[in-house]
């Protein structure tokens, strides 16, 4: 079968592991024995350079030691023979003796060709005293080759100078520069040396290159040849053959490899085996998890069936209940309109004993009438519902304040509306339920201290539509009634929920204890959550959760609106 590949499309080469791991090794000796050389050869011509320069300061400076009688006195034969003495160094190339004007006494050049170059300019101390040896560099015009010059002073004692001349030179005594010996030193046999080095340097980085090829070349081939094998028999256990294994005749890591990738057959092999069994062991759940699944399907079809009777329950007893809350009405109206009638035409022949049980049998009447009320209004919480439109919260508030206005003037208190949104909601309801509310807070007033009611409102994850006016809440909204009351301790505030649940004595604080649970029943019926926090004697904060399908654009943005009401306002 031939392969056709699209024109331009390049093919990508493969490269063995054995070609990779070669061209690594030899890469790093390479990279080695460059890197060795390099310092070897730079650290030699610094060291060669360096020796040079110093042999050249000690014989300016023995010159100037040795030529200090003959450039004092002139004596041209001592200074013949100072010249002569320096003729033997192969590295010094001219030799010239100065008087302390820098003029030359004496002068010769050892090398043909050479052109001596000027007298370097040397520095002076505040004593007037020159510095140390100066040196120079500098290239030959003639021959092209460069030379050292250097420049060292040579001092003299002088005994007969005048008591103001020695003065004048502090420090030095009667010391004086008498002249300067300038030598120059060839380069050509630094670099001859330097030139050696190199060629032995880089002998000796090709030797260590080939040495260390051939111990890779070998070592590749007693490294990959195992490796292989290992491969040839890994392709086999690829394709399911798990009958071979490898034989590495090393005492090394790869035969460790090698032991450990025998074992993993092995295991291999037995993990088939019990692959295989547990396949079957499957098959055989399978089919009793079939079963199972076909007897919880009955199951769930029973609870069902129950949920939906139970369902029918619930509405069968909440309609009951209403059915019997309504029913008692009227019983109860006419123990009250007789016992009324009673006092009326026999209270005079009547005792004071009882027109006090007739009293008391009103009063139990009125309670239980009270309680007939609450429990009706309970049940039609769920049984007399309408459908959800949009209440703008504000608006119903203040008719709820409006409907209790009488109570907030007779305590002297008052309600803050903070910016409320529109919500879709049963308007009834929620009249209902912020009129338990507030008129629970005017009901657990403190004496003498006048309630504060304060009503806000807060939609969490909002974003803004046009920025001017509307706003979207994307959120849970979340609505707290808070008061100034008498509160109530944290452990009751689940307590307080339930139907006919109470914290005070009835003749403390009238009411049957329907009226929070009624509160409940409606926020959960809009599908939200209401909770309750307090603090004894300080008040106690409703919170309100709506979910975000309940709530709508608000009306007002920005502004609070605040309804008070005062006694004699």
């Amino acid at each position: 079968m031939i392969m056709m590949t699209t024109k331009g499309a390049k093919v990508k080469r493969r490269v063995s592991i054995v070609a990779k791991f070669n061209l690594l090794t030899i890469f790093i000796i390479l990279v080695t024995a460059a890197g060795i050389s390099y310092f070897l050869i730079q650290n030699a011509t610094s060291h060669i350079y360096r020796n040079l320069v110093n042999h050249g300061l000690i014989i300016a400076g023995m010159a100037s030691q040795t030529g200090e009688y003959s450039i004092y006195t002139g004596d041209k034969e001592s200074m013949k023979q100072i010249i002569k003495s320096l003729e033997v160094d192969e590295d010094i190339a001219f030799v010239c003796l100065l008087d302390k004007e820098k003029r030359q006494l004496m002068c010769k050049s050892f090398k043909p060709g050479l052109i001596i170059p000027p007298v370097p300019v040397m520095s002076m101390t505040d004593s007037g005293f020159p510095l140390k040896i100066i040196q120079e560099e500098f290239k030959n015009t003639q021959d092209g080759n460069r030379y050292l010059s250097f420049l060292s002073p040579v001092i003299g004692f002088i005994d007969n100078k005048s008591a103001d001349a020695l003065l004048s030179h502090k420090g030095s005594k009667n010391q004086e520069v008498i002249g300067y010996v300038h030598l120059g030193l060839s380069l050509q046999n630094l670099y001859k040396r330097i030139k050696q080095f190199q060629i032995s340097t880089l002998a000796f980085t090709f030797l260590f290159i080939f040495i260390g090829v051939v111990l890779t070349l070998f070592l590749t081939k007693r490294i990959t040849a195992p490796i292989k094998r290992l491969s040839l028999v890994t392709k086999k256990v690829s394709d399911g053959v798990f009958e071979h294994s490898v034989h590495v005749h090393t005492n090394d890591e790869i035969s460790d490899l090698a032991a450990t990738f025998n074992h993993m057959i092995d295991r291999l092999r037995a993990y088939r085996e019990m692959i295989e069994s547990h396949n079957k062991e499957l098959l055989n759940a399978n089919e009793h998890l079939l079963q199972e699944i076909t007897t919880r399907k009955q199951i769930e079809k029973v609870l069902e069936e129950k949920t939906r009777e139970i369902i029918r329950s619930n509405k069968d007893l909440e309609q009951f209940a209403y059915i019997v809350s309504h029913d008692l009405q009227e019983p109860l109206r006419k123990v009250m309109v007789f016992g009324d009638r009673l006092i009326m035409k026999q209270g005079k022949a009547l005792s004071h004993e009882g027109l006090d049980y007739i009293e008391r049998m009103k009063n139990a009447s009125r309670r239980m009438q009270t309680l007939i009320t609450d429990l009706l209004a309970y049940s039609r919480v769920t049984t007399h519902t309408r459908p959800f439109i949009r209440v703008d919260l504000t608006k119903l508030i203040q008719e709820v304040i409006s409907d209790l206005e009488i109570q907030l003037e007779r305590s002297g208190g008052r309600v803050i509306l903070g910016n409320l949104p529109v919500i879709y909601a049963d308007s009834v309801q929620m009249r209902q339920l912020f009129q338990n509310l507030i008129g629970n807070a005017l009901k657990y007033h403190r004496h003498e201290v006048p309630p504060l009611i304060e009503i806000q409102a807060n939609c969490i994850e909002c974003m803004d539509e046009d920025h001017a006016q509307a706003s979207r809440c994307n959120g849970f909204c979340e609505i707290t009634v808070t008061d100034n009351g008498i509160g109530f301790d944290e452990k009751y505030a689940e307590y307080i929920f339930g139907i006919f649940q109470r914290l005070h004595r009835r003749d403390e604080y009238e009411g049957t204890g329907v009226g929070l649970s009624i509160c409940r029943k409606i926020v959960e019926r809009h599908g939200g959550s209401i909770t309750a926090t307090g603090t004894p004697g300080k008040g106690a904060k409703f919170t309100i959760i709506l979910p975000p399908e309940q709530v709508g654009k608000r009306k007002e943005n920005g502004k609070s609106t605040e309804a008070v009401s005062y006694l004699n306002s």
